[in-house]
């Protein structure tokens, strides 16, 4: 089987520069379209739009009483709210117009730092290998930067740190804290940060820390940390009330798209949330997902700790991002960011002429229910089910390369 496209034809070509320059104003256009649909007139000055004016408003009334509203949804940690809280300290225009720039610096960060241990002609390539897998996790991306949510500025802070591991692993250690004090779907990254660079793991240790305990209790004092703690705990309760979710499905205009598995199962059989059927169902579901995450360890036995950074090390992030997702009970589609960087890496895989040719097909193969889904457009009510055979199909791809992965030098 032939590719018509490598890394060092590319990058030997005369054509590359038109090639980047194209890649890059693809780049561009797509960001300036989601987040300003073009209509500068309406967009300028900025003001919160979306979930960010969620996050602006929410987050300084939250701030101003130690208390969650009783009456609004706002499932973020009080570490993110002392984050958007501090962004916002300019008022709402800086803080979209700051808001923005951290969108479009997360997908440029995560596309670059994706491929740090690559080999010079693959990364010459970053820009179109980066354009490529915007378009195959279209979705996802393009639903972050419409509706301003975080999942774009999480993703990037983690990508940041990985870029960053070889050569300054605390600062990167310091970024995965925040990214997790921001959006807890990266906690699981300081477990693997312990067995792999521990001094990284040390920093992002500190600085969870510094952000979830030693700031509220400066900020709120202990009395008013307790509080807040308190109330954010309602809301993880109240996010995962089979009730609310009930409610959401019977007005779906006035709540949040949700894609969870548990909604899937009940529109697709008729059941009811929290019903033992639908639970039965559910608890199938994921010991599947469990299942891959055990074979997926179970190939790396032979090959951890691994060098950082390597393809080795972000097929890891890749699964211990993608890990918790079937698990929540409040998953949106821009919640599945984190496949882009396995986008990323499986392209960069496919594209390097000096691996087997079957490592190359599995890795395209990690792709294919991206693009199938791209072309078959499964309804919103069961979209839950299409998620998790992507992110299913990502672990067990990546899981069939990842021995491979380990015993190659990625950067040479």
């Amino acid at each position: 089987m032939k590719f018509a496209f490598s890394a060092r034809n590319f990058i030997a070509s005369g054509r590359r520069p038109i090639v980047l320059a194209v890649a890059a104003s693809a780049i561009v256009f797509y960001l300036a379209y989601h987040l300003t649909k073009f209509q500068l007139w309406l967009w300028w000055p900025p003001a919160p739009s979306g979930d960010a004016s969620i996050q602006f408003d929410l987050a300084r009334k939250i701030f101003a009483q130690a208390a969650y509203p009783p009456n609004d949804i706002f499932p973020y940690a009080p570490s993110a709210v002392i984050i958007f809280r501090s962004l916002s300290i300019g008022g709402p225009h800086i803080f979209m117009m700051v808001w923005s720039l951290l969108m479009a610096a997360g997908l440029i960060v995560t596309m670059r730092a994706a491929l740090a241990q690559e080999r010079a002609d693959i990364q010459a390539a970053w820009l179109l290998i980066g354009a490529v897998a915007v378009v195959i996790c279209d979705a996802p991306v393009s639903w972050d930067l419409r509706n301003a949510n975080s999942n774009l500025v999480y993703l990037g802070l983690v990508m940041a740190g990985y870029g960053l591991l070889g050569r300054l692993p605390m600062l990167a250690g310091v970024l995965v804290g925040v990214s997790i004090s921001l959006k807890l779907y990266s906690g699981l990254l300081l477990a693997w940060l312990f067995a792999n660079a521990p001094r990284a793991a040390a920093a992002g240790v500190v600085t969870v820390v510094v952000l979830w305990f030693v700031l509220p209790v400066v900020l709120f004092g202990t009395d008013g940390t307790l509080t807040l703690y308190s109330g954010w705990r309602e809301q993880v309760r109240t996010i995962s009330d089979p009730s609310l979710h009930a409610r959401l499905l019977a007005n779906p205009d006035v709540g949040p798209p949700l894609v969870t598995l548990q909604r899937a199962i009940v529109n697709a059989t008729g059941g009811t949330f929290g019903s033992p059927a639908t639970l039965a169902r559910l608890w199938l579901l994921w010991m599947i997902w469990g299942a891959a995450l055990v074979w997926y360890t179970w190939r790396c036995r032979h090959a951890f700790p691994v060098a950082v950074p390597s393809r080795a090390a972000l097929a890891d992030w890749v699964v211990l991002l993608l890990a918790p997702l079937p698990f929540s009970p409040w998953l949106e589609p821009y919640h599945a960011i984190p496949l882009l960087v396995g986008a990323l890496l499986c392209l960069a895989i496919a594209l390097d002429e000096t691996l087997a040719r079957r490592d190359r097909i599995a890795a395209l193969a990690a792709l294919a229910p991206l693009l199938l889904f791209i072309v078959v457009k499964v309804p919103f009510a069961v979209r839950g089910f299409s998620l998790g055979f992507q992110f299913l199909v990502m672990v067990l791809a990546l899981g069939y390369l990842r021995p491979g992965l380990a015993e190659r030098r990625d950067s040479a």
